[in-house]
């Protein structure tokens, strides 16, 4: 279980490297050091909050299949940098853009490493 957790970190963490390459209105301070610790307080924002949030818009995520779960992260994503010098996003349209961009690299990059290191489950 820890080690799924710390996969998981490093997933959230390179794919917060690849969104700041990729979006000039999404900066990350720090380097690997920054984003590692930005992916372990996103995952604790989005644990806590995140779950609340889900929870009071069921009835939106149902009606829309799921797709308002965007926009949930998006606003983790601009609550988070409101929480931490690390990471920096410009608007709301940012946000929204680096929350498809952060799910589409963590899944590529969490598939990429479940290939190269293979759970030992039996």
């Amino acid at each position: 279980m820890i080690r799924a957790l710390i996969w998981r970190t490093i997933v959230m963490a390179i794919a917060f490297l690849v969104v700041d390459w990729l979006m000039d209105s999404v900066q990350i301070e720090g380097g690997v050091p920054g984003a590692i610790g930005l992916a372990v307080l996103f995952g604790l924002v989005s644990a806590v909050i995140g779950t609340l949030l889900r929870l009071l818009a069921l009835p939106l995520l149902i009606l829309t299949l799921g797709l308002f779960e965007i926009v949930i992260n998006a606003g983790l994503l601009l609550f988070t940098s409101w929480l931490t010098d690390w990471l920096s996003i410009d608007n709301f349209g940012a946000a929204l853009i680096a929350a498809i961009l952060l799910a589409v690299t963590s899944a590529v990059v969490g598939f990429a490493l479940g290939m190269v290191a293979p759970s030992s489950k039996s």
